[in-house]
């Protein structure tokens, strides 16, 4: 029997984890409650949709774009 690779639970538990991360160093949790794991806190944030992920496949057209020019700040003389 061959493994199958569910790329959706992958990318959950990589984004949860990566969220889990941000929590214990101090981010603020995005929901209320009681539980105190940040495992369990980041996995509920994902499945609530409150976290944003994407696939490099994913990221918009505009990443490929090169960024505008600015302006050359003036120097004193």
């Amino acid at each position: 029997m061959e493994d199958e690779f569910d790329k959706d639970t992958f990318l959950m538990v990589n984004v949860a984890a990566q969220r889990a991360r941000q929590i214990m160093q101090g981010a603020t949790p995005l929901i209320r409650t009681t539980t105190r794991k940040p495992a369990a806190i980041a996995i509920r944030e994902v499945r609530e949709g409150l976290i944003q992920h994407f696939l490099p496949e994913d990221l918009p057209s505009l990443m490929e774009e090169p960024a505008p020019e600015t302006p050359e700040e003036e120097t004193a003389e």
